[in-house]
């Protein structure tokens, strides 16, 4: 669900990117429908993962992890999640009191929350550009987080999400063998086992 999840924020952002970049009127409204349907797709999903968080079972954390990087993880976490349920509510009233209306993957109509109110539809594109902002600076600081902790602290904070990521360590268990096997070996000569046993006899 997590990855689900990071799929479907990266078609969304993509997708609020290129509405304004649209080269006809069909496109921009094409893009601009399909951007409300993933980012309510996500609001979905964001719902389950956090009912979800209930009964699942998470691995623990690494243990040279201090408690201020915990605390902060934690926060940044929940920050994530909090953004992740507001910002599509908020899409959908800036589209109720804009007079417009949301086709889930065109397949129907959603009824409106609220009703046409254009001064306060401008208030709230702002207040939704600017939580989208602040929601791509936090996924920006969770990605850089994740990857700091991979290659930099070297513990398992992401191979526990991702067990593909054990081969993007710059040495892997089979070259640590390789080379392990390849070093010389001390072989101790005849005089220092002389000397060892006189040593061992006094």
């Amino acid at each position: 669900m997590h990855w689900l999840n990071a799929g479907l924020m990266l078609f969304v952002f993509a997708l609020a990117f290129s509405i304004d970049l649209a080269t006809s009127r069909a496109s921009h409204t094409a893009y601009l429908q399909l951007h409300r349907s993933v980012g309510l797709s996500v609001w979905a999903l964001t719902i389950v993962r956090l009912v979800w968080r209930h009964f699942a079972k998470y691995p623990d954390w690494p243990s040279a992890k201090s408690e201020i990087m915990r605390v902060a993880a934690m926060a940044s976490e929940y920050a994530l999640y909090a953004l992740l349920v507001v910002q599509p509510i908020l899409g959908f009233l800036q589209t109720s009191a804009n007079g417009d209306h949301v086709y889930l993957f065109f397949i129907g109509q959603l009824p409106a929350l609220i009703e046409k109110n254009r001064p306060l539809a401008q208030q709230l594109l702002i207040v939704h550009k600017s939580v989208g902002f602040t929601l791509l600076g936090l996924i920006a600081v969770h990605v850089s987080a994740a990857l700091s902790h991979h290659f930099l602290r070297r513990d398992d904070t992401l191979t526990a999400m991702l067990p593909a990521a054990n081969r993007w360590r710059r040495v892997s268990p089979r070259a640590a063998q390789a080379r392990e096997a390849a070093a010389p070996h001390f072989v101790p000569s005849v005089n220092s086992s002389v000397s060892n046993s006189v040593h061992s006899s006094n």
